[in-house]
């Protein structure tokens, strides 16, 4: 908590000094900045912190969550999942989809991520008594280790299509990681689709308050964002062209925030196929 307050208030530093020159009392930099720590705090004292989810955390986010873009994802991942054979989270962290799946539905799932992240997903599996059996744990590191060979040791049939879902993944990785991924997901079986998000450079540049404290509590939680698609108007024509360059076709794509001459989106969601 100490690090990511200070992390913060570096950030923020000169803009807090200066309004104190000018105001008496709090400013809107310091609310900011203390409602900052304030929630960092709650995060790691307070056990119920995440039991009233209505009363507590989501009334904390709300003004910057986009409820619209799950179900976005959620229907994407329904309208596409009964075409395939085969399911495969990308960096699947601690998802819970691929146990969610509606009744019949005849797919074999993958999760891959990191060792540590899928023992403890295992772990907490276990304890709660749920079968994992139906789902394949693949353990990789999308920056250093060839995930697709692992996937395919693993039971995978790259002759066959799949649906891949890859949710909060690419703003951590550096942009030649993003690129090899869907370079592999273009090598697999023609029909396959991968679902994404991911951020523009709008996120990584923005010098808007709130921003400059998000990344810099990222950044001092040892996870700074590092790519983001061009947020250049049209950000759309910049990630049909990175997918291009990696041999797919974009199929639906969604910006999230107001993009004009003047504003730009700070990210968004696409699905694009194998042909």
């Amino acid at each position: 908590m100490y690090q990511i307050s200070r992390s913060i208030y570096r950030e923020l530093e000169a803009d807090i000094i200066e309004d104190r020159l000018h105001a008496d009392g709090p400013t809107n930099h310091e609310r900011v900045l203390h409602a900052c720590e304030a929630a960092v705090h709650r995060l790691t004292t307070d056990r119920h912190y995440f039991a009233r989810p209505s009363r507590t955390l989501f009334n904390d986010i709300r003004a910057f969550f986009p409820m619209s873009a799950q179900l976005h994802v959620y229907r994407v991942v329904d309208r596409y999942l009964t075409g395939v054979p085969q399911f495969v989270i990308l960096g699947a962290g601690f998802d819970t989809r691929a146990f969610r799946l509606p009744e019949g539905t005849h797919v074999r799932s993958f999760e891959v991520d990191t060792p540590k992240t899928l023992a403890i997903a295992q772990e907490v599996l276990r304890r709660a008594d749920l079968d994992a059996g139906s789902v394949t744990f693949v353990s990789a590191d999308f920056e250093r280790e060839d995930w697709l060979v692992r996937l395919v040791e693993s039971g995978f049939d790259a002759t066959r299509p799949a649906l891949f879902l890859w949710e909060g993944v690419t703003p951590y990785l550096e942009r030649a990681a993003v690129a090899a991924t869907l370079q592999k997901i273009s090598s697999t079986a023609p029909g396959s689709v991968v679902a994404f998000d991911y951020v523009t450079t709008e996120l990584l540049e923005s010098r808007s308050l709130y921003l400059r404290a998000v990344r810099a509590s990222l950044r001092a939680g040892g996870e700074p964002l590092k790519f983001g698609v061009d947020s250049t108007p049209p950000s759309s024509e910049h990630l049909a062209e990175l997918l291009r360059s990696c041999g797919l076709a974009i199929a639906e794509q969604r910006t999230l925030g107001t993009e004009t001459n003047g504003r730009r989106a700070w990210g968004g969601f696409g699905v694009a196929v194998v042909r």
